[in-house]
């Protein structure tokens, strides 16, 4: 095993090959207290791919797209509030202008994996952190997260600083998710750019 395989010692998430799915513990959830699965890769491709409910079969969905969705078309979700949700969408729809961003992405072990977000921050070349809880995440890291293997001293440290932030984003992404009025979704949404961007 090279030492870049070697780097998914640590992470609680396991690929399936190809285009994959990624599937998390039971317990991961997106509150503070809880873990979030993380997994480091390189971006390989992007392109623009018009916003819709069925985005490409296998992608992962991130970013406020993420929740939007969660809450259409998942019962086992919490709905955004009316109000909330038209505003959440017409935000992002202002923000993207219809379309959203699919990233191919080279995970440390080999496998890609493809994730449709309305962030706009990540670019070719990047390395970058895929984080899923109830809801899915990238966001640019250090590159030395995609070429330092999970047996190095400085792994652990590193890695655990990157779940912390990851942990940040979810929750502002569970209160977004409780907004009720538009006022209360304007202010969650910019809380959840701030928290889960780079």
């Amino acid at each position: 095993m090279t030492s870049s395989k070697s780097l998914w010692a640590a992470p609680l998430i396991a690929i399936i090959a190809g285009c994959a799915n990624m599937s998390t513990d039971p317990g991961t959830g997106s509150t503070r207290n809880t873990l979030i699965a993380v997994a480091y890769g390189t971006v390989e491709n992007e392109q623009q791919v018009a916003m819709k409910p069925n985005y490409a079969e296998g992608s992962i969905i991130g970013g406020a797209l993420g929740l939007l969705a969660a809450s259409g078309y998942s019962s086992g979700s919490q709905a955004l509030g009316a109000a909330a949700g038209a505003a959440v969408g017409a935000m992002v729809s202002k923000e993207t202008a219809g379309t959203a961003n699919q990233f191919t992405i080279r995970l440390v072990n080999g496998n890609t994996v493809s994730v449709v977000t309305d962030q706009k921050d990540v670019r070719i070349g990047d390395c970058v952190s895929v984080e899923q809880g109830d809801h899915a995440n990238i966001r640019r890291v250090a590159a030395t997260m995609c070429n330092t293997p999970a047996t190095h001293p400085a792994y652990p440290d590193m890695h655990a600083s990157v779940q912390s932030d990851s942990a940040d984003c979810a929750a502002a992404k569970q209160d977004l998710l409780k907004a009720t009025t538009e006022q209360a979704a304007n202010i969650g949404y910019k809380k959840m750019q701030a928290l889960c961007g780079n």
